[in-house]
């Protein structure tokens, strides 16, 4: 449950809720579970099992996925008002990275459960949050596509294939 009025605040101000009304945050501050996390401290491990979504209200955090078995690169860096651990709160599968914090993080946690009490006790809500994670997810994909677009271009480009 959210905690308190900066909680809400916070909320308010994550682009994930943009467009929600105070009412609206208020309804969905019981289904969600602040948790805190010291410095280092690993908030999801890649290839194992959750079914939460994750909201940083305060912090900072690192996302990394092992490479070839042994290295560990660094995909994206958090600040507060991001969110992760969308996928595996749809798909069920294990997480496709793993998050680590940075710096001392509150975090803000609905998991698949939450989720869905929600969808019974509040359907139009539950549809808004829901369409509003299938836009970022979108965004996310796109951004995605050009980056593989950029590295093959690199790639053909270093290769003196097509074009280059």
């Amino acid at each position: 449950m959210i905690a308190n009025e900066f909680d809400r605040k916070l909320l308010s101000n994550v682009p994930l809720f943009a467009g929600f009304s105070d009412s609206d945050l208020v309804r969905i501050g019981p289904y969600l579970e602040p948790t805190s996390y010291e410095a280092g401290q690993v908030i999801l491990w890649e290839g194992r099992p959750h079914r939460s979504l994750f909201v940083l209200a305060a912090g900072a955090a690192v996302v990394t996925k092992v490479v070839r078995g042994e290295v560990e690169s660094v995909l994206a860096r958090l600040t507060a008002g991001a969110h992760f651990g969308e996928l595996s709160l749809i798909d069920a599968r294990p997480a496709a990275a793993s998050v680590a914090a940075e710096s001392d993080c509150r975090v803000l946690v609905i998991s698949s459960d939450g989720l869905q009490a929600l969808m019974v006790q509040h359907p139009a809500l539950h549809a808004r949050l829901s369409w509003a994670l299938l836009r970022d997810l979108a965004a996310k994909l796109r951004a995605t596509n050009r980056k593989v677009q950029d590295a093959v271009e690199w790639g053909l480009g270093a290769a003196g294939g097509p074009d280059a």
